[in-house]
This record gives C-alpha cells, structure tokens and sequence, in this order.
C-alpha cells in the first residue's frame, strides 16, 4: 500500500465569500450551542427548544450542515457540530433519534428527548456516516484502485469495508492520517483539507 499526499488547492470561485459567512451563522451559538444544530436560532422570537421546525436538532440536518462546512474547508465549524451530535448519542444509547431538543449543552447534562420523535430514525443512522465522512474525508474508487482521504480532524475509523476487506484510519490532531491498514492493492491518497 502507497500513500501519497497532495495539497490542496481548492477552485474557490467568488462564492469563498458566501461560504465564510455562512460557517460563521452556522458555527454561532446560538444556532450551534445545541447538541448539534438547531432548527432556528436560539435568538429568535418562535424560538421553542422542543418546537418541532423551530428550535430542535435534527441529526441530519446537523450531519448536512457538517458535510458542506467540510468541503468549503470550515473543519472548525463542523467539529462544533459534530461534537453536539457526539455528546448526544450516548443518552439515546447511540441509537440517534430524529430530533431532540435545542437546548444549550450547558444548560442541560443531556439532550431532551422529543416525545414524538421515531428511535432510531434511518436517516439518523445514516448521519454517523456523514459525519464520519466529513471528518476523514472518505472517498473510496474501487475501480480505479484508490482511496482518497481528506481529514478535516482528529479521528481514528476502523473496521470498515472497502473492497470487502477491512480499513482502518487513524488521523492525527493536526488533521494528518497517522496511519492507514487498507486492502493491498488500494493507493491511498491524502489530500491536504481545504481551509477558508
């Protein structure tokens, strides 16, 4: 297995500028304090922590949000998020509910469940893997034999599937693959994150 690193060099186009302030909103407490990213801000006048479009977290919806904030190279906005989805999952048993309240992480030890919500919520389950996407930068080619990684931050991913064998990731607190167990064969290829 080879690991080649390329930097990035990201073709930004006059939008830069919009995607900046956008992670900004985003990243803000009061969209961002939650256990993840509310549905409207904590400053606004509906603003209701368990109002269903109005105040609560969706993991998916953070997990979206996640997954553009990575690739516009805002990798300090998404791990805000990403940390509010991580310190939610154990008090759901890490089976992630569609929604919970938006309350702020420090005015409560864990999320407040939303009576109604459905647990676990397929596209709930499904937002673990955005996430963890969004962090490695995970992009398999089986067919033309290689993995391309573009960590955003520190994460170690194993036991996953590529080409029906197992990888595994290790990714340093600087955002640099540590070390890599993937399927022989398999060229990986580490691209620098992109950083606005």
């Amino acid at each position: 297995m080879r690991i080649r690193r390329r930097t990035a060099c990201p073709q930004f186009t006059a939008t830069t500028g919009r995607y900046d302030t956008v992670a900004a909103r985003l990243a803000a407490p009061d969209m961002s304090d939650a256990y993840g990213l509310r549905t409207m801000s904590s400053q606004s006048g509906g603003f209701g922590p368990l109002r269903y479009h109005c105040g609560a977290v969706w993991p998916h919806d953070t997990a979206i949000a996640v997954a553009g904030l990575a690739r516009t190279g805002h990798p300090e906005a998404a791990a805000r998020l990403i940390e509010g989805i991580l310190d939610a999952a154990p008090a759901f048993d890490y089976r992630l509910p569609e929604l919970w309240g938006g309350d702020a992480r420090t005015d409560t030890p864990a999320p407040v469940p939303y009576s109604a919500a459905c647990r676990p919520r397929a596209w709930s389950a499904a937002s673990a893997i955005a996430l963890m996407t969004a962090l490695t930068g995970l992009d398999p080619d089986v067919l033309a034999s290689r993995l391309h990684l573009r960590p955003t931050g520190l994460l170690s991913v194993g036991a996953l599937t590529v080409a029906g064998e197992r990888l595994d990731i290790a990714i340093a607190s600087e955002g640099r693959i540590e070390s890599v167990s993937a399927p022989s064969g398999l060229i990986v290829e580490e691209h620098a994150a992109s950083r606005s």
